[in-house]
């Protein structure tokens, strides 16, 4: 146990280096750091907006409201942050830089998880804006629903904690799609069509075909990443089965990610040069 404890004590502050490296990188720059936090406050404002004009002449559609969209949207946000901070830079670079350019050579070379460096490299702390907007707008929605929902410190634990079981779930479909560059080379990867998918599935997975309600939920499980963790501060009894299995979810879909990227680690083939 004592030596468990050492391990995973070692692993933590590798990661907490490479995040610091990596932020010093990032504040290199420092107006590009602050447009960017600026442009992610302005997309939250721009889509809380919209969501409004939707339901300004309209009182519920299928039978949500404005304050439990909102609740969804905020949710989804927040998963999205825990996943940004992580694992986005890595998703959205890993075909072009470590497969195309042969970067991954270097982690394969080193006595340490090739996955678990490529991660830690892409760790990016300023995405830690989106945790906090997520927070901020499902804490607000929390206190607007209809029986309102306060806010305490349990409440907020169990926030993030959904949170980061949901950017756990963004991450494994993510790993699982962004492997595949392993054996379908493109500097581009695969991974853009999953944010598109990811926008949708943070509205009410209700309002959609029971098709596109099964895939959200056990084919591409991004319902788990907003909805469904959501609406179970608002209706517990009805939605805490689905709130149960996501910790499962979870754990299937990032281990199929983990398998996915070391087999296909074996057709890694370098440049050539």
């Amino acid at each position: 146990m004592i030596r468990l404890l050492k391990t995973a004590g070692s692993a933590l502050a590798i990661c907490w280096h490479y995040a610091l490296q990596r932020q010093k990188v990032e504040m290199a720059y420092r107006s590009d750091f602050l447009i960017n936090v600026g442009i992610n406050v302005l997309y939250s404002i721009i889509q809380i907006f919209f969501i409004w004009a939707l339901f300004y002449h309209v009182p519920t559609i299928a039978g949500w409201n404005f304050e439990e969209v909102v609740l969804i949207f905020g949710f989804g946000q927040l998963t999205f942050g825990y996943f940004a901070v992580g694992f986005f830079d890595t998703a959205i670079g890993f075909a072009d830089y470590y497969i195309i350019e042969g970067n991954l050579d270097r982690p394969l070379l080193r006595p340490l998880s090739p996955l678990l460096q490529v991660v830690m490299e892409n760790i990016s702390l300023r995405e830690g804006v989106i945790i906090l907007k997520g927070t901020l707008i499902s804490w607000w929605a929390l206190t607007h629903v209809d029986p309102p929902v306060p806010v305490t410190l349990t409440v907020f634990i169990a926030m993030q904690g959904l949170g980061l079981l949901g950017g756990t779930i963004y991450a494994g479909v993510f790993m699982c799609v962004t492997s595949l560059s392993f054996w379908f080379k493109d500097r581009l990867g695969f991974t853009s069509p999953l944010f598109s998918i990811s926008e949708a599935a943070r509205y009410p997975i209700t309002i959609y075909h029971p098709g596109v309600q099964v895939f959200f939920s056990l084919v591409i499980p991004f319902g788990f990443c907003a909805f469904y963790p959501a609406v179970y501060f608002v209706d517990p009894g009805h939605w805490l089965g689905w709130l149960m299995a996501m910790p499962l979810i979870a754990a299937l879909f990032f281990a199929l990610g983990v398998f996915l990227f070391y087999r296909g680690l074996r057709a890694y083939e370098s440049t050539g040069s």
